[in-house]
């Protein structure tokens, strides 16, 4: 739990320009975009309500898909995230290497938005495809299952368990993609590569602190789906809301916290 202590250490201490900064774009995408789409899918497959005809209903239904419309503002959120994102890594770069913030100084948001943009955005689409590949592979096996199986929820949990571990842990290799990029120069690939390379000894501790918050606020939304009640659509936007809040602020400083760590630099902010 040493890295989870650090960051909400780090995110207790900076909470505005950790927390504060991924506000808007949290809201976004909690609105538009239900984190837990797979329980929902695993609840009606215990019900046997059989709403998921085909291979395409189940992966619509996973990938958030609902119409053109809502996929268009989806990708507008996801282009002002990357944004955000880039501010926050510039913010929390600054501040652990020099330990300086420029309060007032608005001339750092253009600098922080020029290093970090493009990195940011390379690095989330080859996220996204990512997470895209395991979507298609789970929404076949899930299919599969529900077709040759009668009851098909054990393997369905199963399924949906071990495919969010493999999400998490490309993610956790993943992890130091950014400021590999940002601080060392590196290309994608060679800053993917070294991510792997450079957490190999630490990858479980990386995990772990990526797996328990992720796991703490999804309880509540699993609460809303499987105990459905008036008003519950609501607290689910607001709960779906948080998550992705929570989540984006914690792992964007979890990055850092983990980079300064793995190249034993010294942390200026730890100095004031």
């Amino acid at each position: 739990m040493k890295y989870s202590k650090m960051t909400l250490s780090y995110v207790r201490h900076n909470f505005l320009k950790s927390m504060g900064i991924m506000f808007i774009p949290a809201v976004l995408l909690g609105v538009l975009l239900n984190p837990l789409n797979i329980v929902e899918i695993i609840v009606s497959v215990g019900k046997k309500e059989e709403t998921y005809h085909s291979f395409i209903d189940i992966f619509r239904k996973i990938n958030g898909y609902t119409g053109a419309w809502r996929f268009s503002f989806t990708i507008i959120s996801i282009v002002l995230s990357i944004g955000f994102l880039s501010l926050l890594s510039g913010f929390i770069r600054q501040k652990m290497r020099y330990g300086l913030d420029n309060r007032g100084k608005w001339n750092m948001i253009g600098s922080h938005l020029n290093d970090n943009f493009i990195p940011m955005l390379k690095y989330l689409i080859m996220l996204l495809v990512s997470l895209e590949i395991l979507e298609i592979l789970l929404s076949t096996f899930l299919y599969t299952t529900i077709r040759i199986f009668k009851n098909a929820l054990p393997m369905c949990l199963i399924l949906a368990f071990v495919f969010l571990l493999l999400e998490l842990l490309f993610l956790s290799m993943s992890l130091l993609t950014i400021p590999n990029m940002t601080m060392k120069g590196f290309g994608l690939f060679k800053a993917f590569g070294h991510s792997v390379y450079s957490l190999s000894a630490k990858i479980f501790k990386v995990f772990g602190s990526i797996l328990w918050i992720m796991l703490l606020m999804s309880l509540p939304m699993v609460f809303l789906i499987l105990f459905p009640f008036k008003g519950a659509s609501y607290l689910l936007l607001l709960f779906s809301f948080l998550f992705y809040w929570v989540l984006a602020s914690y792992i964007g400083v979890l990055v850092y916290v983990v980079y300064f760590d793995v190249e034993e630099l010294e942390r200026e902010d730890l100095k004031l």
